[in-house]
């Protein structure tokens, strides 16, 4: 099954407990958090890596401590578990999201304020684009977020140029085809989640519509428990 999870951040965002949420991550993180200028910012690249490690802990209570490795391409793994626990990190306005499969997945999530035309022009067919032009911005977050979670599903990021990729949108959720070869591409589906402000998008490996679970919150209150 797809296991798909949020996170919110806190109304209050606070050095002294950014700092408290710091001691829970990794030494790579922390060099990455001290990077960022906005507290926003370091609060949300800061929980995605505890929302992983929380969720981790409670479905391995055997073995609760987790070290990231990555591939070549940046996409982080479990490294306990490089066979069996795949995961994906996503983050956007006030939201985290993550999302858990046997195999291959990428979440998503985008918070919906205006069309970008600059991003459209690259990133979006030629028909794709004259269709975003029409339609409002929601149909633009939809198409962004599943482009990206395919992206981040197959693990080479934007070595795939997201134009190369069209989104064929229906009831069940989204599918892709490849514009160079013109073929639907056949091992990934994409589900399309609608939350108030934003679009959640999750792709996973060889999987139907019947095996995403719909989103469970988790409350930033259990990521300070989970810590203390």
């Amino acid at each position: 099954m797809v296991e798909v999870y949020l996170c919110k951040l806190p109304h209050l965002l606070q050095q002294k407990e950014l700092n408290f949420l710091l001691q829970g991550v990794s030494q790579q993180k922390k060099e990455k958090v001290s990077k960022l200028y906005h507290l926003s910012d370091k609060y949300r690249t800061t929980l995605g890596e505890l929302l992983v490690r929380f969720l981790y802990e409670r479905k391995h209570p055997s073995q609760p401590m987790c070290t990231f490795t990555q591939n070549a391409y940046g996409k982080p793994y479990i490294k306990e578990n490089l066979s069996s626990c795949f995961f994906n990190i996503s983050h956007s306005g006030e939201w985290v999201a993550c999302a858990f499969h046997d195999r291959e997945v990428g979440v998503d999530i985008e918070e919906i304020k205006d069309k970008q035309e600059d991003v459209a022009k690259i990133a979006f067919t030629s028909e794709e684009y004259e269709r975003i032009m029409k339609e409002d911005k929601e149909y633009f977050y939809e198409l962004w977020a599943s482009k990206e979670s395919y992206v981040k599903a197959v693990g080479k990021g934007f070595t795939i140029s997201p134009d190369t990729i069209s989104v064929k949108r229906n009831d069940e959720g989204a599918t892709f085809v490849c514009e160079k070869e013109r073929h639907k591409i056949q091992d990934f589906f994409c589900k399309i989640y609608d939350l108030e402000g934003y679009k959640l998008a999750v792709c996973a490996e060889r999987t139907s519509k019947e095996e995403f679970l719909s989103p469970v919150v988790v409350s930033f209150a259990e990521i300070l428990s989970f810590l203390t």
